[in-house]
């Protein structure tokens, strides 16, 4: 049997049992590289096998989303590969049963997240650097401004910890956890020295897109016409308007080299953008306790795909009930409000695209 372990920051362990290449590859994006020999004993297995046979008759609950027989509820891929799971256990110690051919792990990031609840930590989701030697938490919800705060204040020296997901200490720390999740052309365009650091394929990608939107714009301006064909292409040529203007799963090192902190990074400061309407990028003081307030809702929002899978888990088998998520937003609002209690925090508001220099002019005051 081929056993690899990976450790988020010595509070959460995983063990893969005879995982294929490509769910490893996909892990270690998520988790970083594999132990070469474990800490601990894992908090969470997952094993793979050939195929997962049903007890008694199988029933769907959707066409591809999940399904559950006499004795068990599985999750279910694009191709209807099966994970068993047993959402009750959750929280302790714990194991998942996947068909080898499946995509990926189901729900990994968010079965993390309510580990490290248990651990006394917080998963969210936010950026955040080291800038002057103070740690700075970028959070808010989905498409509020994190990477753009984050990048021009990397390009200016800080050090990265985290992009997507920042795991919070209660004690006045933070770890960083994911990959550089996504950079749009226009974050390129503005800070050109991250242009090189990409791979020749992705600059070559981007060329073509960059060629695109000057074809588009030189021809004659139809914005009265709404007719779908035409409103797409609009789109498309407008920043931000589909995945093919982007860069996803960047490696840190990749982009800042030896700038990416490693370990425990202080935490001294919590920015929340936000999008507006005024022109103009302010910082507006507020209170750490409603930033925490917020935040729990974004990490209900974030936590959805495993909240309608636990949804679905209780339709099949409405007697078990599962300890740990039906306390854990109760439990992330107690450990942020404790983590964050009296910090410095400000909201930035900005419109978006933004320019970034006004990003990091508005903010670099308040760090």
């Amino acid at each position: 049997m081929t056993v690899s372990h990976h450790d988020v920051h010595g509070l959460v362990a995983l063990r893969l049992c005879d995982a294929p290449s490509h769910v490893v590859a996909d892990v270690t994006r998520e988790l970083g590289p594999p132990q070469v020999v474990p800490d601990r004993e894992p908090d969470l297995v997952v094993r793979f096998v050939d195929r997962l046979a049903p007890v008694g008759d199988l029933r769907l609950l959707g066409l591809h989303d999940a399904a559950f027989d006499d004795e068990h509820f599985y999750l279910l891929d694009a191709q209807r590969r099966r994970a068993r799971v047993d959402l009750r256990r959750v929280g302790g110690p714990y194991e998942i049963v996947c068909e080898r051919e499946i995509a990926r792990i189901p729900l990994l990031i968010p079965l993390i997240g309510l580990y490290l609840v248990a651990a006394g930590h917080v998963l969210l989701h936010a950026a955040s650097f080291v800038h002057r030697g103070h740690g700075v938490l970028v959070t808010g919800w989905q498409k509020g401004g994190k990477t753009e705060t984050l990048l021009p204040f990397t390009a200016s020296g800080a050090q990265y910890v985290a992009d997507e997901w920042t795991v919070v200490a209660p004690d006045r720390g933070m770890y960083g956890l994911s990959a550089v999740a996504r950079l749009w052309d226009w974050h390129l365009r503005e800070l050109p020295q991250f242009w090189e650091r990409i791979t020749p394929a992705q600059r070559a990608r981007l060329r073509v897109w960059r060629g695109y939107r000057r074809l588009y714009r030189a021809l004659p301006r139809h914005d009265h016409v709404r007719a779908w064909p035409v409103r797409l292409l609009r789109e498309a040529s407008s920043d931000g308007g589909g995945p093919w203007q982007a860069v996803d799963g960047i490696a840190p090192a990749q982009l800042f080299g030896d700038g990416v902190w490693r370990g425990r990074a202080p935490l001294d400061r919590v920015f929340l953008p936000v999008l507006g309407e005024d022109p103009r990028t302010t910082v507006v003081p507020t209170d750490a306790k409603t930033v925490a307030r917020r935040m729990v809702n974004s990490l209900d929002f974030e936590r959805r795909t495993l909240t309608t899978a636990y949804q679905q888990f209780r339709f099949a088998f409405p007697d078990r009930v599962s300890p740990a998520l039906e306390s854990v937003r109760e439990r992330e609002l107690a450990l942020l409000t404790e983590a964050l209690a009296d910090l410095p925090s400000y909201e930035i508001r900005h419109t978006y695209p933004v320019p970034l220099h006004d990003l990091y002019d508005a903010a670099d005051p308040y760090c």
